[in-house]
């Protein structure tokens, strides 16, 4: 287990490294992340490099036991480079430059800029390949972030017209996939093709917005296996990440994470507006980047005081660090790096919070932090080797997110957050479910995978989820599924198209249910229960059975949600989007026909379990439950069977409790 903080020798007098050092080693921290924004310091002019000073801050804190991740330091590219070559300036749509004043301002296609890429980034690997001390490295800085994920320059361009002729090969091929004979947008050379930048109407084509998101994605994949690439050319052998942002979705997480050794998360739940969805929205951040490459993560910013830049957040309570650390730990995480280890009190930072305040002395947060690192330098060993294993997943898909962005179909709809109220019934009954990739080669796994607005899909996918119910498993699809082919024009043809026959269904009308007029909804003859929000659509069974209707409207007593068994599977489609309460009955209803089970059951409401479990050498299959209190009051609850809570030490059975923001890890005993 890593425990430590991100910490900037560039900010702080050299006398000051070894009292910080100090410190850190008397909180358990053995690793801490440096140099990811210091290119100025190691190149203060072109050409002249200097890694003197980061030298002396590897060896010191390596001196106090204290091992470094290096980030490159791309994310910052000096003045004087930016001055030599204004065109590595991102252009936003409007073709104004990004100019200079805060970080990640610069083009990731523009070719000069990547040549100086490989230059520094080849600089630091021939200094620090081969030091023992530095135990992995970190590709930039939150790549995409700040709005920086898609560039308008002349380089984008050229890169985008060379982009779509490998995709098309000719322009007959794109004309016909856009549809670019609607309004006479008909491209007759490549030369003509732009972005899909500022214009009379925002709302460019379809097809054309879509890929130039692929696109973009794509251009940051490319950057950052330019940096992986220099990195192994100079003998790195160590991991390599990049730290990513959980929900963020202006890249594909899929494709920059396959590069990866390792994927790596920057988590603060304060940042999250409403404050009893903190717990589900970072677990559902957890688990999305734990199913990135189907395995356990690190976090190399992980909240330890108030993130803000004008306006403040919320203060970290006492224990609210400690329990969100676990939280993070439960769910895969085995890594935890805080950001920051001291508040800076210069620059746009000087209001985001470390553990140190500004006066650089311990207090409450590094007394909370001291605390963890004490407890998981007792539990490293018994988590070596676990992680949380589901038999359940939810499919996210960032193309299909992307095209509900660009045509939300209803007014307020946000793909995010409709992905989020089907995890939340897994977070409150603490199922465990992994977030995968449309494209995850084999579904058998899971014994249930939910597939939220599946509006296109590539064929290969298509066979797999026909496939995977076809031999026993169990799928929820809902609304849009199979509307829009993969270049996102529609199909033409009955919906649900390439599922009718998984589903039994056939759907002609559809449309928005306005917010003042909601639809009810009712189980089968059941007097109506629910309510029916945002999407209908008149559903007609060919072999499905009704589950939930609607009750209003010219489409009163049609199905709302069908089930129809498909070979040895079941398929359920939902054709609106059902209240919690009806949303919550369905999965449970589908939950007790496949068996799914919690950590633990009947947990009070606000309480997180989490198990994380892994084969000891014995054979043995070894089991951590983690409970986690997330309410503002102490909770009482039963336990079946005798545990240990390895924090305390303590034996626990039957009554036990939890105070505000408390913590347990139990192991079962006997």
């Amino acid at each position: 287990m890593l425990f430590g903080a991100c910490y900037y020798p560039e900010h702080w007098p050299r006398e000051r490294w070894d009292a910080d050092a100090k410190m850190m080693r008397e909180a358990n921290f053995n690793v801490v992340r440096m140099a990811e924004f210091a290119w100025i310091k190691m190149e203060p002019e072109e050409g002249r490099f200097d890694f003197a000073w980061l030298d002396d801050a590897v060896a010191l804190f390596a001196s106090r036991g204290i091992q470094t991740i290096l980030g490159t330091p791309t994310a910052g590219p000096p003045k004087w480079l930016l001055d030599k070559y204004p065109d590595i300036y991102q252009r936003d749509f409007q073709g104004h430059a990004l100019g200079f004043g805060t970080r990640r301002s610069y083009c990731a296609n523009n070719p000069v800029y990547r040549e100086y890429t490989r230059r520094i980034v080849a600089e630091m690997a021939g200094r620090y390949a081969s030091r023992p001390e530095v135990i992995g490295w970190q590709i930039d800085n939150e790549l995409g972030a700040i709005d920086t994920a898609r560039c308008y320059c002349e380089h984008c361009r050229k890169a985008f017209i060379a982009w779509l002729q490998e995709k098309y090969a000719s322009l007959g091929r794109l004309n016909e996939e856009w549809g670019t004979i609607f309004s006479s947008q008909l491209y007759t050379d490549w030369e003509q093709l732009h972005l899909p930048a500022y214009s009379v109407h925002q709302g460019h084509n379809p097809g054309m917005a879509l890929d130039f998101r692929r696109f973009s994605s794509d251009s940051f994949v490319g950057y950052q296996k330019l940096q992986i690439d220099v990195l192994r050319e100079h003998g790195v052998d160590r991991p390599i990440t990049s730290n990513l942002m959980g929900s963020f979705n202006d890249l594909d997480y899929y494709d920059l994470a396959q590069d990866m050794d390792l994927v790596s998360l920057d988590i603060y739940p304060i940042m999250k507006k409403v404050p009893e969805e903190r717990p589900f929205r970072t677990g559902l951040n957890h688990d999305s980047m734990r199913g990135l490459k189907g395995r356990n993560y690190w976090v190399l910013e992980h909240q330890s005081g108030t993130p803000c830049t004008h306006a403040f957040s919320q203060t970290p309570k006492p224990g609210e660090l400690r329990r969100w650390t676990y939280q993070s730990v439960a769910r895969g995480a085995d890594a935890i790096v805080y950001f920051r280890w001291r508040t800076l009190p210069y620059g746009l930072e000087e209001f985001w919070h470390g553990i140190l305040q500004h006066h650089g002395k311990p207090g409450r947060k590094y007394a909370e932090v001291r605390q963890v690192g004490a407890e998981l330098a007792r539990l490293a060993d018994k988590l070596r080797g676990t992680t949380v294993k589901a038999k359940a997943a939810i499919v996210k898909c960032f193309h299909n997110e992307w095209a509900f962005e660009l045509q939300p179909h209803a007014p307020g709809f946000v793909y995010k957050d409709h992905l989020a109220d089907y995890y939340r019934y897994f977070f409150d009954r603490h199922i465990p479910v992994d977030i995968v990739s449309p494209d995850t080669d084999d579904f058998s796994g899971y014994d249930l995978v939910v597939l939220p607005n599946l509006m296109m899909a590539r064929d290969s996918v298509i066979r797999r989820i026909h496939e995977y119910v076809r031999k026993g498993g169990t799928v929820v699809m809902d609304f849009r599924a199979g509307a829009k082919e993969w270049n996102n024009r529609m199909r033409e043809e009955l919906l649900p198209g390439p599922y009718a026959e998984l589903l039994g269904i056939e759907i002609d009308d559809y449309g928005i249910i306005e917010e003042e007029n909601p639809n009810g909804l009712a189980w089968n003859d059941a007097p109506p229960s629910g309510r029916a929000r945002t999407w209908y659509e008149v559903i007609e069974p060919k072999g499905a059975e009704t589950v939930v209707r609607f009750t209003d409207d010219y489409f009163a007593g049609g199905p709302a949600v069908t089930r129809h068994r498909y070979g040895a599977g079941s398929a359920y489609y939902i054709g609106t989007e059902p209240d919690a309460a009806t949303l919550n009955a369905l999965f449970g209803r589908i939950a007790g026909e496949i068996g799914l089970s919690p950590a633990l059951p009947e947990l009070p409401q606000g309480v997180e379990a989490v198990v994380r479990s892994g084969e000891a050498e014995d054979g043995r299959v070894r089991e951590f439950v983690f409970l986690i209190n997330h309410l503002n009051g102490p909770v009482s609850f039963r336990l079946s069977g005798r545990h240990v809570d390895l924090l305390s030490g303590e034996a626990v059975e039957g009554a036990a409790s939890l105070e505000p923001n408390g913590v347990m890890v139990l192991e079962k005993l006997g």
